[in-house]
């Protein structure tokens, strides 16, 4: 394009010289002319083309990064930022940086080539001209250095404060509930007007900066031009250069500024891009969580653990030399306090999170970031908060088994006592559920994860608090499902009510982040004092 915008100019200057000259030679320069518009027109809308798809690629790449850097640095990483954040990482920031890409760094080329090749062509007619030319460009293209520094701290503080305001309005929609009910909603609308307020005072200083660039832009570029084409009629007027190349100068002297004039157009564009990369690029550089490595894996039938250790940020332990050896057709119970690492525990053996020390392995596959694939097919559980996606109640189980057949799937209802809640929806299994699945109570929520456990069929089975906070009704439908899905399977379970454990096979007692004691209800609450301690703590609270 650059090219052809450059012989555009070339041919429509020789064109209108041959015009006064009345030289013979005018019909081939016009038809020259003609040629090269109508080329410049026949690529623009290729290059349009190819700009979109450029861009749009750009934006999948980096986001494909994004994603599978996040996915390496795994839940820990998570957990420790806010969605909001997230979100404005992922859309907005990437949106922000595409157009550096596809608009300033184009147009940056442009200038160095069509810019310049004008102004090596204006030199080889007059090095004076091309000189005069060249100090307006330089003029253009240095003025951005000194705003630098200052609208690279500004534009990365709007975007913080940006990140914030998404965070947080993110929680206040979600909250809402919560506010209205607390009289809390007025507080928050103040801290949003603060954090917008904040953004508008910081981007209108920006805005002010780059006013004053633009007044320079259009100084250089104006002065420049206009000097350059005032000094070629002055060496036309004395005899140093032909007359006719003044018109040929002129045209150049167009080609040289206009993309000149795009580029620091898209400058600020570009800039705001870059701005917005710095928390792309922190989250890019850091460090992703080492994983155990490879080891051979004993044949046999168990999930098993040997001296595994583990700590969420290299310094505090919360497991210290577990070892297990879970049989299948077996129902094991870990109890314990809060937070001694009982979720913890069996997040590791669902392959949640890295682990460095001790080894983890189910028959002859051991656990690590090869195999976690693999290892999470063999794995269905049923959190205290399991999540529902925006969707259908269809959607949301095959997401348990894609290919799962409607036979499989009303057979996973049924068995999960979904039945009654099915026939209460207006369309059915079709029915959309809203974000988290708002139109399901708790209870609801719990049975929808055993379906999902249903279709999946597992051979390990995790029961994470799966009745607590529920209703008598729930917890009913729940246990039986329970019973019936662990059939044949190692289930682990995780529960505060001595009911749902005390009818384990094998009781792991959990204190300091080590097991303590391990055996039968009766077993240990007659041989272990930190059991028999925990069991009368419960009876007592469920007495009161």
């Amino acid at each position: 394009m650059g090219a052809v915008t450059i012989f555009q100019a070339f041919y429509l200057s020789r064109t209108i010289n041959a015009v006064f000259e009345q030289q013979d030679k005018i019909l081939p320069y016009f038809i020259c002319f003609i040629l090269a518009v109508l080329l410049h027109i026949l690529l623009r809308y290729p290059m349009n083309i190819l700009s979109v798809k450029s861009e749009a690629a750009i934006k999948s790449g980096i986001r494909n990064k994004l994603f599978d850097k996040i996915y390496r640095l795994g839940l820990t990483r998570l957990t420790e930022e806010r969605s909001g954040k997230l979100c404005t990482l992922l859309l907005d920031r990437t949106e922000a940086l595409a157009p550096y890409y596809s608009t300033y760094l184009p147009n940056l080329v442009t200038v160095l080539f069509v810019s310049m090749g004008c102004i090596i062509y204006i030199g080889s007619i007059s090095l004076n001209v091309a000189i005069v030319a060249f100090i307006g460009i330089l003029g253009m293209l240095i003025t951005p250095a000194f705003t630098y520094k200052y609208l690279w701290g500004t534009g990365v503080e709007v975007w913080d404060e940006y990140d914030k305001f998404s965070s947080d309005f993110l929680d206040n929609i979600q909250g809402m509930k919560t506010l209205k009910n607390l009289k809390a909603s007025k507080i928050r609308r103040m801290e949003m007007l603060r954090i917008s307020k904040d953004i508008h005072t910081k981007t209108m200083g920006h805005m002010k900066i780059t006013t004053i660039e633009n007044f320079l832009f259009e100084l250089f570029a104006n002065t420049g031009s206009l000097l350059s084409v005032v000094f070629a009629v002055y060496l036309a007027a004395s005899g140093q250069i032909a007359a006719t190349n003044v018109v040929l100068i002129l045209f150049m002297i167009r080609n040289c500024f206009v993309p000149v004039y795009a580029l620091m157009n898209a400058w600020h564009l570009g800039y705001n891009g870059v701005t917005a990369s710095s928390e792309i690029e922190n989250v890019l550089k850091e460090e992703t969580p080492v994983w155990k490595e490879h080891f051979e894996a004993e044949n046999t039938d168990t999930l098993s653990t040997k001296q595994l250790n583990f700590s969420y940020n290299g310094k505090d332990v919360i497991l210290k030399n577990i070892d297990l050896e879970l049989k299948p057709g077996k129902t094991y119970a870990f109890v314990g306090k809060s937070g001694e690492g009982k979720s913890t525990l069996v997040s590791l053996l669902a392959g949640l999170y890295p682990y460095t020390s001790g080894e983890i392995q189910f028959k002859s596959l051991p656990l690590t970031f090869d195999t976690i694939s693999e290892w999470r097919e063999n794995i269905s559980a049923v959190w205290q908060s399991p999540y529902v996606f925006n969707g259908t109640l269809k959607e949301n189980l095959l997401f348990a088994k894609p290919d799962a057949t409607e036979a499989e799937i009303n057979e996973a209802i049924k068995k999960a006592n979904l039945s009654d809640i099915l026939e209460k929806m207006p369309n059915g299994i079709d029915t959309e559920l809203g974000e988290n699945g708002s139109i399901l109570s708790g209870g609801e929520k719990q049975r929808l994860a055993v379906a999902r456990c249903f279709l999946k069929n597992t051979e390990i089975l995790i029961f994470d608090e799966a009745t607590s906070s529920l209703d008598e009704k729930n917890q009913s439908y729940i246990q039986e499902s329970i019973e019936l899905l662990k059939k044949g399977k190692t289930a682990i379970i995780i529960a505060h009510r001595l009911s749902t454990v005390k009818n384990a096979d094998i009781i792991y007692m959990i204190d300091g982040g080590r097991i303590v004691a391990s055996g039968t209800h009766e077993e240990l609450y007659n041989n272990c004092p930190v059991y028999n301690k925990f069991v009368k703590g419960q009876e007592a609270g469920n007495e009161k």
